[in-house]
């Protein structure tokens, strides 16, 4: 199941970097969710296509979780 976290406002862009490297490390790719986005609510979302259980990105944040605003899984959706 995917799922999407959004960093919160006051992340700069060098931190955000650094915690998706963590999740990479943990085995969880995270990808901006709207690349290319300039507006900056839109462009703090990233989603993690393949996780098992939600709660286990929220562990492998660790000690960066501070800086996610929220963490949820995605509705699946099934477009006729």
């Amino acid at each position: 199941m995917p799922v999407n976290f959004k960093f919160k406002e006051a992340v700069g862009d060098e931190r955000r970097r650094e915690i998706i490297e963590r999740l990479e490390q943990a085995g969880y790719l995270a990808r901006s969710l709207f690349p290319g986005q300039t507006r900056p609510r839109l462009a703090a979302i990233f989603t993690v296509p393949k996780v098992n259980n939600p709660d286990d990105v929220a562990a492998a944040l660790g000690s960066h979780r501070d800086a996610v605003e929220y963490i949820e899984v995605s509705p699946d959706r099934k477009l006729k």
